[in-house]
């Protein structure tokens, strides 16, 4: 009959103390019934017999001892003393831990301290303090049994690290600290960790202790410590260390630097503290440390993922200026910034640089380029590009088909897709689940349903299974391309149809604009669906004015089904109630939310605020602010500004203080635009000057208000101090001032200005120059530059429309302005109501005339 092994340190709960050495343990006898192979490989394959061995303590321990060649046997040895309801003495586990130290079995005995630590001292029978002491007693060899002690001291520390027993592993490193027992670096990450975890009590000593030791640790250690410092997200500690190391002479080597600055920009990187990581490059080339690639491209990836893409690409152009060296990784973080942004095309003006650059490109940058082209309807050039990269000898794999073909099917190029997916087949690659799914979805969208539904077929006679993603796909493409019935079909086709479908319909409602169906399908579900279906049906109905109160009742609903709410949700349909100047209903959900003991967040009560004053309701507005006080909530300063916009009078100073709310460039610029507005110059520019006192740097909507006030005020010099550049704001009204006193070409020497200094234009200089030109009776020259404005880009308004109607209206071209007119609607530009009045008092001019 054969024993199996039972599993490792099984839990005995009974206690039996050491000290007996007469006591008996019940062992199953090792009997090999294969002589060709070693102990350990019979104990891995379970080869027992029946036969029972009776040993005392003395006993085991020579058994153990005469195990010393075959660790496995050893541990194997002690389970089945364990799993047969006798707990081993201390020195047997001893005994174990030294076989297993001396054949270097570092993760063995890992796992093994972890189970042995998590029985604690009641179900091992001994505390750690007594294994150590058993494991040190046993070697004759002082130096050996130091050595050895460390190894073991090292492997707990992590065995409480393993468990998050934090309080264990610092009380366990002091006290070998006292005992001057060394653990290695890994093991110092952990006590680190453990200490910050405890609110950094101990940990400045810690650190210091390690800096100041008398027995210094080698580079690598440092190297190591620092490098697990930065893994746990505790990177400050680890620069500081550095610069500590550093100044000590004690890492010198400029390689040895280099490898540790790069760790630790790596690791604010990693930790989005991209601007702490720049500073680290600072240090860096003060120290005469160059930094490389690898550096400058952590640096850039992390802006990336912060979204912060200006602040990539200002730090790409310093690369550049610095003559740094660019590789591939860099160029696909910049060119996929531009994409994020939404500017394809600069993206593929920059791949072009790169690569007249003579810049090693990779099918990444490649791919990023591909996908550019496809989101600017270029998909033959793209095809085009394609080519010359495999010219390059630069093969291509299924991301970059993928690519191709979803930039096809984007730009409704069907044909073009297949023939790539029949390309991609002949050179070997195997379409995936993926590229099938972006083929089936882009023919879905196109409308072309049968040919959908036959690629579905096409991927089960190839083996490749559609997925409930594949489903949802081309449910969501048809619906969006208007084949409702088809894609109504198609679900109801579904043998086993789950919510992930449901939400799909729902969703592929929602982006065709149809939010009577996605409602209508959302309310009679009877299950809660992902939050991002939620968010996407309930951000839908609150943009359009007449599906508010149903983002009310989607919320009720989601109450209902018991699905946590986003709080920020409840801060846009108050948003939208406000927006459509419906305070009341914004009000009684407030009141719906405190019944159900939510209170409204800052952001929501400043929206209701604003919209009381806005309605001139100023009463109510100051009554909301004193309940949101009442309630705990601290107003911050766009609260105190919205208030004080609508009404100057109010004395905050005192308050603010209180709340500690420092007024910010927001602040000021509106209070003294409210000045300048009552006409009361004097007070807006103590104000201005206030701000300045304060260190508050005014921007360029500052200087806007302040010269849209005064058109003789010269703010150049005061702007140039404070190093704030013009925006397209301040040129307007510097263009709107002098088309006013009919100086157009003053007024046209400003708008080059703009152009030339970097400024891109929007529709709001064009107005003021069209609106100038018309006061001067030059309809011709109104004409040519609505028409500049159309070919740079720029979509007409219905202010820039209005002016240019309006004066020909005034100059007596009536049928011009009728058939400009006529353009305006048919574009789906809608009058507004000043710019119906503006034209009606135009036309009465003509006919007075």
């Amino acid at each position: 009959m054969r024993f199996f092994p039972v599993p490792l340190l099984s839990h005995v709960r009974g206690l039996i103390r050491r000290g007996h050495a007469s006591r008996l343990y019940v062992v199953p006898a090792l009997v090999s019934t294969k002589p060709t192979i070693s102990h350990s490989e019979q104990v891995k394959e379970g080869n027992f017999d029946g036969n029972a061995l009776e040993l005392n303590e003395i006993g085991v321990l020579r058994v153990l001892t005469s195990m010393r060649d075959d660790p496995y046997l050893g541990l194997s040895f002690l389970k089945r003393i364990e799993g047969n309801g006798a707990l081993p003495s201390v020195k047997a586990y001893a005994a174990v831990i030294r076989i297993v130290c001396s054949w270097g079995l570092d993760r063995k005995l890992n796992s093994f301290l972890v189970e042995l630590v998590r029985k604690g001292d009641e179900g091992r029978g001994f505390s750690v303090g007594e294994l150590l002491n058993a494991i040190g007693e046993a070697e004759e060899d002082g130096k050996l049994s130091y050595l050895l002690l460390s190894r073991v001291s090292s492997a707990l520390i992590k065995a409480y690290g393993n468990l998050q027993m934090f309080d264990q592993v610092i009380g366990m490193f002091w006290e070998l600290e006292r005992l001057g027992s060394d653990v290695d670096a890994h093991s110092y990450v952990i006590v680190a960790h453990a200490l910050h975890r405890n609110g950094d009590i101990g940990l400045e000593k810690f650190l210091g202790r390690l800096l100041n030791s008398e027995t210094r640790n080698p580079c690598a250690f440092y190297m190591t410590f620092i490098e697990g410092l930065c893994g746990i997200q505790m990177t400050n500690k680890a620069y500081l260390l550095l610069q500590a190391l550093r100044d000590a002479n004690i890492l010198v080597e400029n390689s040895d630097l280099a490898i540790v600055y790069r760790k630790v920009v790596w690791g604010f990187c990693n930790e989005m503290k991209v601007e702490d990581a720049e500073s680290v490059v600072l240090d860096m080339e003060k120290c005469g440390i160059d930094p490389d690639v690898y550096v400058y491209s952590a640096i850039i990836e992390g802006h990336r993922k912060n979204k912060n893409v200006p602040k990539a690409l200002d730090f790409f152009d310093q690369m550049v200026q610095k003559k740094r060296r660019i590789n591939c990784v860099i160029v696909s973080s910049i060119l996929q910034c531009c994409c994020q942004m939404g500017k394809f095309s600069e993206a593929y003006d920059l791949f072009q640089d790169f690569r007249d650059m003579n810049i090693s490109l990779d099918r990444v940058c490649y791919n990023v380029a591909f996908g550019a082209l496809g989101k600017l309807g270029k998909v033959e050039e793209a095809i085009e590009l394609f080519r010359e990269m495999k010219g390059k000898g630069i093969s291509a794999d299924v991301v970059n088909y993928t690519t191709l073909i979803g930039g096809c099917c984007l730009q409704g190029k069907c044909s073009d897709a297949f023939d790539l997916m029949i390309e991609m087949e002949g050179t070997g690659e195997t379409p995936d689940i993926v590229i099938y799914n972006v083929l089936a979805s882009g023919l879905a969208k196109n409308g072309l349903a049968e040919e959908a539904f036959e690629t579905l077929k096409l991927m089960e006679a190839r083996g490749v299974k559609p997925t409930s993603v594949t489903h949802n796909m081309v449910m969501e493409g048809l619906i969006v391309a208007g084949k409702i019935d088809e894609a109504e079909a198609f679900y109801e086709s579904l043998e086993n149809s789950s919510w992930e479908n449901d939400a799909s319909m729902v969703k592929g409602y929602c982006e065709a604009g149809r939010l009577d169906q996605a409602f209508e399908r959302f309310i009679r579900l009877e299950f809660p669906l992902p939050k991002n279906v939620y968010s996407t049906l309930f951000t839908r109905l609150c943009a359009e004015k007449d599906y508010i109160s149903k983002a009310q009742d989607l919320l009720e609903r989601m109450w209902e089904l018991g699905v946590e709410l986003d709080k920020s949700m409840y801060g846009k349909l108050i948003g939208a109630w406000c927006r459509v100047n419906n305070v009341r209903k914004a009000r009684q959900f407030i009141e719906v939310l405190v019944a159900k003991e939510i209170i409204p967040d800052l952001f929501t009560y400043t929206i209701m605020i604003n919209t009381y004053c806005r309605l001139n309701k100023l009463k109510q507005a100051y009554a909301l602010f004193q309940d949101m006080k009442r309630k705990g909530i601290k107003p911050d300063v766009v609260t105190y500004t919205v208030l004080l916009n609508s009404n100057p009078m109010l004395d905050m100073k005192r308050e603010m203080k209180a709340f500690d709310v420092k007024p910010d460039v927001v602040y000021y610029t509106i209070m003294i635009d409210t000045y300048c507005r009552l006409n009361n110059q004097k007070k807006a520019y103590a104000l201005f000057r206030d701000m300045k006192r304060r260190k508050i740097i005014p921007d360029a909507v500052t200087y806007t208000v302040l010269l849209n006030n005064n058109p003789q005020l010269d703010m150049k010099r005061d702007m140039e101090a404070c190093d704030v550049k013009p925006d397209v704001f301040y040129y307007t009204v510097l263009i709107d001032q002098q088309c006013k006193i009919q100086d157009l070409k003053e007024a046209k020497r400003v708008f080059n200005q703009m152009i030339e200094s970097g400024v891109e234009p929007d529709a709001a200089p064009y107005t003021s120059l069209i609106a100038g030109c018309c006061k001067t009776g030059n309809l011709e020259e109104a004409k040519r530059i609505f028409d500049l404005m159309v070919e740079s880009g720029l979509k007409p308004d219905a202010v820039s429309y209005t002016a240019l109607i309006a004066g020909c209206y005034r100059n007596g071209s009536v049928s011009m302005g009728d058939t400009v007119l006529q353009e305006m609607l048919d574009k789906g530009i809608e009058l507004t109501k000043d710019s119906r009045s503006i034209i009606h008092y135009a036309s009465l001019k003509t006919e007075r005339d």
